[in-house]
């Protein structure tokens, strides 16, 4: 949550002319509503549901750098799908930096409510060890270059698949 995967995400894309997708984007346009809503309604549970099913759905998909929500990850069923997409980036940076780019952001329910930094903790506790199962790189957003970071990722991608 905050560490660049929207911004880097479509950075990316543009450099290597690849398609972007955003799952979080494509939950909220498949219901007409927005994150917050859905937990209201369905709780964190529901939503990961859908987060599942959009990321069945968008697995097959080619020349396609895919943005996800943070805690996707917590699924081992959507593990599973992310170990085979392809190319995989945990990106990282600080509790604090975290909760300074979240920190206006209505579109954060499990921080809305709390003390952001203390929550990032606990998620970033709680998920990392998921993260760094799944990634094929590891890149800290912390000195935010959105350009810089995209070329490194590109770099080892292309490293990877030659």
């Amino acid at each position: 949550m905050g560490s660049g995967k929207t911004s880097i995400g479509k950075k990316m894309s543009k450099m290597i002319h690849f398609k972007f997708v955003d799952t979080d984007s494509l939950i909220e346009q498949k219901t007409g509503v927005n994150i917050p809503t859905i937990f209201e309604h369905e709780g964190e549970k529901g939503f990961r549901e859908r987060e599942t099913k959009v990321l069945q759905e968008i697995s097959s998909s080619k020349n396609t750098v895919i943005g996800t929500g943070g805690g996707i990850i917590v699924l081992r069923e959507n593990r599973e799908i992310i170990k085979n997409l392809g190319f995989t980036v945990f990106l990282t940076a600080s509790i604090k930096e975290l909760a300074y780019r979240t920190e206006y952001d209505k579109n954060r329910p499990l921080i809305k409510n709390e003390d952001a930094e203390s929550k990032l903790e606990i998620l970033m506790m709680e998920r990392k060890k998921y993260y760094e199962e799944c990634a094929d790189m590891k890149v800290s957003t912390e000195q935010y270059d959105a350009t810089k970071i995209s070329k490194m990722i590109i770099k080892n991608y292309e490293k990877n698949n030659s």
